[in-house]
């Protein structure tokens, strides 16, 4: 048997240390009394990325520092850079899978890499080799003589994600990681990441009042991994009573080592300094030089994912370059239903009831059991839907369903609290109570809360063994 099924989930196991209402088609218990339209504040904030790197790209060419100087707005139009042709990849990811697919990310990275948009020399070379066929993984955690790279390009395109993720800030940290490690598998760069979009997350909660800066930044100082950008926050942190950006760069860095440490520290000081106001936080960031584009795309990210697209100035938004067409940035998107799969998915025939797994989702982790599972070739061979506080679960080819899950609100969140599988052998080789409901377990754990741990999938082959 194989060592673990292949058609589960994303493979990479959890690190070590780790502003309207949703009304979802899967209806449910409610594990936070926070409801956030996620997918509307991860556009806002791409916009604001967007923006603010393009904006912030301006002050590379010479001609336009004495607009900077002046804060007189560069001539249009504004391109934009790496930073934002990535941001779009990672919401790209988000919207079709609900969470951070790995080999979706390093794919999508791959195939729309632009080398004319201010990649760095190991990026471009990383890019074009998965796009040969390389692997990924290897690749990424071969940079810089394997130490993997602990620059800022995973920390500059992820504040959508964190907004994506707003009602669950820990669970926006762990994505974060996910996404840092298909391409910066350094430590440092990860938690760059995890910094930016806990920021990005807890800006996207409009309704929480208020927020300063002084609370945002100990919020994202508690999820980021311990390490230099985890002190650097801190240090931003005692230097929000500074009014001189010039001064807050000298302590924190500007990216003018384009690495995750001299980069977000900065950019977090701009955004908890100025939350409300995303022109003088963007005016602000670029000020002090450095890696101007990238911290402006996260100062940008974070600040509109609070005030929303309204936020941003309409000359800056009319200015910069559009998003790419692909991004289909006025379709937000919604939760998977039964409708979409087809007239072809069909409830089980005979379900009897099992074990359920004893388990709870978080806030985040119950967002992307709403969100749904679609395959989209042969390998995937399970799709899955909420419907009513039922969560089915149904084989991709043939349709036919093999599990049924009753979810309820526990104490610590949604959890299973009833579950059912086909007994028709027509449909679905039965095994026992207790092989299933540990198939099941894997199967939740995996999708749902990335948990891939092997001693899972050696229970449940030992069940099967058992049984022979």
């Amino acid at each position: 048997m194989p060592t673990r099924p292949p058609d589960l989930g994303p493979s990479d196991p959890p690190p070590a240390d780790s502003p309207s209402s949703d009304t979802s088609s899967g209806g449910s218990p409610s594990s936070d009394s926070l409801s956030l339209d996620h997918r509307s504040a991860a556009r806002d904030s791409l916009r604001g990325l967007a923006v603010g790197d393009a904006f912030g790209a301006q002050f590379f060419v010479p001609d336009n520092l004495p607009c900077l100087r002046e804060r007189r707005l560069p001539a249009a139009p504004w391109p934009w850079t790496d930073d934002t042709e990535m941001a779009c990849s990672v919401l790209d990811v988000l919207r079709d899978r609900g969470s951070v697919d790995q080999d979706d990310l390093a794919q999508g990275f791959a195939r729309r890499h632009d080398f004319d948009r201010g990649y760095g020399p190991a990026m471009n070379r990383l890019l074009r080799l998965v796009r040969e066929g390389g692997r990924w993984r290897e690749l990424a955690a071969g940079l810089f003589d394997g130490q993997g790279s602990w620059g800022n390009g995973a920390a500059m395109r992820v504040a959508p994600l964190g907004a994506w993720f707003a009602v669950d800030p820990a669970e926006a940290a762990a994505q974060a990681g996910r996404s840092a490690r298909v391409t910066h598998t350094h430590p440092e760069a990860a938690a760059g990441a995890a910094a930016v979009a806990v920021a990005a997350a807890y800006a996207a909660r409009r309704g929480e009042q208020p927020l300063t800066g002084a609370r945002l930044l100990a919020a994202v100082e508690e999820l980021t991994p311990p390490g230099r950008v985890r002190s650097g926050v801190a240090e931003a942190r005692r230097l929000l009573d500074q009014p001189h950006a010039g001064y807050a760069a000298h302590r924190l860095g500007n990216g003018r080592e384009v690495s995750a440490v001299d980069t977000v520290p900065f950019a977090l000081w701009c955004a908890a300094s100025h939350l409300d106001d995303f022109e003088r936080a963007l005016w602000e960031c670029a000020s002090a030089g450095g890696d101007v584009d990238t911290t402006c795309a996260i100062v940008g990210g974070i600040v509109a994912a609070r005030v929303g697209t309204k936020g941003i100035p309409a000359e800056w938004r009319a200015a910069c370059e559009p998003l790419p067409e692909w991004v289909a940035e006025d379709v937000p998107g919604e939760d998977l239903g039964r409708a979409a799969l087809g007239h072809e998915v069909t409830p089980p025939r005979r379900p009897q009831p099992i074990p359920p797994p004893d388990l709870e989702w978080t806030a985040g982790q119950w967002q992307r059991v709403r969100h749904g599972i679609r395959s989209r070739d042969m390998d995937e061979k399970w799709e899955a839907y909420l419907e009513d506080g039922q969560l089915h679960l149904h084989r991709s080819r043939s349709g036919y369903g093999v599990y049924r899950v009753t979810v309820a609100e526990g104490p610590n969140g949604p959890r299973p609290v009833a579950a059912y599988v086909e007994s028709d052998p027509e449909r679905h080789r039965r095994r026992s109570d207790a092989a299933e409901s540990a198939f099941l377990e894997l199967f939740l754990r995996a999708w749902y809360m990335d948990d891939t741990r092997p001693e899972l999938w050696d229970r449940y082959t030992e069940l099967c063994r058992a049984e022979e």
